[in-house]
């Protein structure tokens, strides 16, 4: 969503308690990005697509196919880093919910 039609959604929810009135801006027009599944699932594969190419990386080098020591250690730097930052907003997501759940009604 972009910021100038965040600003319009504010200025009309503002206008609407102004004059009284109950209805919220169309929530179709604010959701127009993927969804929150999607993203994560793209997220996931990228993780995924980076092992698979650091996998192929380092059975290349050991079989003599790949020369270049530096673009395997890159690709499997790369792929480590994608899968900490995966695992991180795992553990975020986990205790968001953890506190969500605790919260007293």
């Amino acid at each position: 969503m972009k910021a100038s039609q965040l600003q319009h959604f504010r200025q009309a929810a503002l206008q609407q308690t102004d004059e009284g009135g109950d209805d919220l801006p169309n929530l179709e027009e604010a959701t127009d990005g993927p969804s929150f599944s999607d993203t994560l699932e793209n997220a996931v594969d990228g993780v995924d697509a980076a092992q698979d190419t650091a996998n192929e990386k380092v059975s290349a080098f050991v079989a003599g196919e790949e020369k270049d020591l530096h673009e395997v250690m890159i690709s499997m730097n790369q792929a480590r880093l994608q899968f900490e930052l995966m695992n991180e907003v795992r553990s975020r997501g986990l205790e968001a919910y953890q506190k969500i759940m605790q919260t007293q009604i």
